[in-house]
């Protein structure tokens, strides 16, 4: 049986861009076979939620994403390959 090599915080910490907002998961480890979820971050009202079992070490890259996603505030986002977005900020 071969083990994994160990990742780091960068490559643990996935970051997907959905069409209601941005969730943050962690690769390393799983909940209900899915990647576990650390974070949301709704695109109209730019307040996150962290979820209280977000490892320490992965809390310093969200926290920094979710500040650049706050500073846009007002621009227009992203969320789909086709050029669909959304306005960032409070509705």
């Amino acid at each position: 049986m071969s083990r994994r090599p160990k990742m780091t915080p960068t490559e643990r910490l996935f970051i997907g861009a959905y069409p209601g907002g941005l969730v943050f998961a962690d690769r390393g480890r799983e909940k209900g076979g899915d990647y576990a979820r650390l974070a949301f971050m709704p695109y109209d009202t730019l307040v996150a939620k962290v979820e209280t079992d977000c490892p320490k070490e992965l809390r310093p890259l969200i926290e920094e994403t979710l500040t650049r996603m706050q500073a846009r505030k007002g621009e227009a986002f992203e969320v789909s390959t086709c050029g669909q977005t959304v306005l960032l900020g409070p509705r």
